[in-house]
């Protein structure tokens, strides 16, 4: 009879991944004589990437709260909307809309995109889900600008042509008011906690507050540089901060007084059309379409960079990317056991006379292999620990012993490889797996040998055959 020992080997844990972090820090910025939007670095203002090539005259962008995609609209060509898929940095689809698309902007669950259409009386609505309009809402002449309240409920539509604006349940995307503004109303945007939404009014050179709660003109009209075309709050709704392209300023209205606080003139460019607020609320930028370039304000001083970001054509309009809250995820894989080997306690080989051969297989051998490794190595011996003996008889040693490891039994998450047959005077390998990851078993019967010598006497031999993994 043969006994068989085993060796097992002490598991091991994996290291912990660390999850992806979402990009941030950019602002995307429409050139509208070139058709591309230009991709800026917000914390080293440093424009990257390749321009990413749009439609015809693109006049207003806006991303998704998750930063994913920019929908930008162009007001050329009958009117559209390119999508950017930001990971990529390329346009994956274009949606046709009304004339003159212009203003844009998404809703806070960014479900929705509303898009004016300042070559008639329209605002076309995206479902994003499927980038297809959903439907068509008409508002009134001429809209160029647009905002949606930070609960989503309602969006604020400046109607140039008619110097209102057109209040929208975004619920049944219908017009449920109308507010009388100033003169030649254009950019819009609302406070962060949706208590007032502030209009600026081009032609006027004034900025009309509406407090939302009833939809009415709150104190009279603030009075702001020349051709004020748009507006950005910061995000805690302290300031305001309106681009004047027709005196290259920017004013800072403090939202407490709604009075006008400050005027950047210094370093600003060339004809500020637009005005974009990072998510942070550290700066604010102008898209000056005079000159090409962007001017930077550091929100903490109000003041302009005398080094002015080159953008290149004439800049229309921009947006930042959305706040973003990057957290490192752990997670700990652990192995469900070690490395383990299990043969059976005996096996019985056939009769031989002296100068014949014992034969027969030891049972089922299997190695398993759960320490959940990238690198699933191992390697099976097998060698004679004890001589074959008997009473009275010379010891039977390894040189005339035959182990054959034979084919797999089974397996799972191969590939296995078996030793060669041969004689047991040394260990050799049984079974190896030498390439592969995770979790892993294999089976096999070897086949023992044993030459019985001419001189042996007759009786029970009785050895020990020893197979280790590691």
């Amino acid at each position: 009879m043969a006994t068989v020992a085993f060796v097992a080997v002490a598991s091991l844990s994996l290291p912990a991944l660390p999850a992806s972090a979402a990009p941030s820090d950019f602002m995307y910025v429409a050139d509208s004589d070139n058709g591309v939007v230009r991709v800026v670095d917000t914390s080293t203002d440093t424009v990257v990437g390749t321009p990413i090539t749009v439609g015809s005259t693109p006049s207003g962008v806006a991303m998704l709260p998750d930063g994913t995609k920019a929908y930008v609209a162009n007001a050329g060509g009958g009117g559209s909307v390119s999508v950017i898929d930001t990971a990529a940095g390329t346009v994956s689809s274009t949606i046709d809309v009304g004339a003159g698309a212009t203003g844009i902007a998404v809703t806070p669950d960014g479900s929705k995109v509303y898009v004016t259409e300042s070559g008639g009386t329209s605002v076309s609505v995206i479902a994003t889900a499927t980038d297809t309009v959903s439907t068509t809402i008409t508002v009134g002449t001429a809209p160029l600008g647009v905002a949606i309240s930070p609960d989503g409920d309602t969006a604020y539509v400046t109607n140039s042509g008619t110097d209102n604006v057109s209040v929208i349940s975004t619920a049944t995307d219908t017009v449920s008011t109308t507010v009388t503004v100033g003169d030649g109303p254009d950019g819009v945007a609302v406070t962060p906690n949706g208590a007032k939404a502030y209009v600026v009014n081009n032609i006027a050179g004034t900025v009309t507050v509406i407090n939302t709660a009833t939809n009415t003109v709150t104190g009279g009209p603030i009075t702001v540089g020349a051709a004020p075309t748009d507006v950005a709050i910061l995000p805690n709704g302290s300031k305001a901060y309106v681009a004047n392209s027709g005196d290259d300023s920017v004013s800072v209205i403090d939202t407490t007084t709604d009075t006008v606080d400050t005027t950047i003139t210094t370093n600003i460019g060339d004809a500020p059309v637009a005005v974009m607020a990072t998510a942070n609320g550290e700066k604010v930028y102008t898209a000056n379409s005079g000159d090409g370039t962007a001017s930077v304000i550091d929100t903490a001083t109000d003041t302009a960079s005398p080094t002015q970001l080159a953008i290149g054509g004439a800049p229309s309009s921009g947006a930042t990317s959305p706040s973003q809250g990057d957290t490192v995820v752990t997670f700990q894989v652990t192995p469900t056991d070690g490395l383990t080997i299990t043969v059976p306690d005996t096996a019985t080989l056939s009769e031989a006379a002296p100068g014949g051969t014992a034969t027969g297989q030891l049972g089922d051998v299997t190695v398993t292999d759960e320490r959940s490794l990238a690198d699933a190595s191992w390697e099976s011996t097998v060698y004679l620990s004890e001589d074959f003996t008997t009473t009275g008889g010379s010891p039977i040693s390894g040189d005339a012993v035959t182990y054959t490891p034979g084919a797999p039994v089974a397996q799972t998450n191969g590939p296995f490889t078996a030793g060669t047959a041969g004689d047991l005077t040394n260990p050799r390998i049984a079974y190896s797996k030498t390439s592969g990851s995770g979790n892993n078993s294999v089976t096999w019967n070897p086949t023992l040998d044993v030459e019985v010598p001419v001189a042996a006497v007759a009786g029970t031999y009785t050895g020990t055959i020893t197979h280790s993994v590691a």
